[in-house]
């Protein structure tokens, strides 16, 4: 019997210390529920995203997260959250965890340091570039005027 509790009372303790390592992040901007107006943009299979901060706005002094958001309706949802320690990306995390393995990946100086390196993302993908607010609208713009080919309207870089 004192073996069990002892056992549970370990298990317990892993279950809490593992739960806040798989939980949101906390932190700077990690609990927006909605992007700013100055959040970029990014387009995925014709679905308009917004990224708060932007890449660019990320230096080595900042310390919380940056979100990407999907519209929902009349609402946005995150569909993911990387977590950001002094400009280096850290963690990911979303709250539609479809590959525990990967969301289970840990990050420093632009390594995977924990988890299998098969299943994380990329470090240098984990902040995410983003045009600035307005181009997806314009580039979508530009090219039902001028086809495929169409020059990129001016301000709209990935930065």
């Amino acid at each position: 019997m004192r073996a069990t509790l002892v056992l549970l009372t370990i298990a317990l303790q892993w279950a809490v210390c593992n739960a806040s390592d798989v939980a949101r992040p906390t932190g700077t901007n990690c609990d927006l529920s909605a992007p700013l107006p100055t959040a970029g943009e990014e387009f995925n299979h014709g679905i308009a995203l917004r990224i708060f901060p932007r890449a660019r706005d990320i230096g080595s002094r900042y310390t919380g997260c940056q979100i990407m958001w999907a519209p929902d309706g009349n609402r946005w949802i995150s569909i993911s959250v990387v977590a950001i320690e002094r400009g280096d990306p850290v963690r990911i995390w979303s709250p539609q965890i479809s590959n525990p393995a990967r969301f289970a990946c840990r990050y420093k100086n632009g390594q995977v340091v924990s988890g299998d390196a098969a299943d994380c993302a990329v470090p240098d993908s984990l902040i995410a570039k983003s045009l600035a607010p307005g181009c997806v609208a314009k580039i979508r713009k530009a090219v039902a005027e001028g086809g495929i080919s169409a020059p990129r309207p001016p301000g709209c870089e990935y930065e």
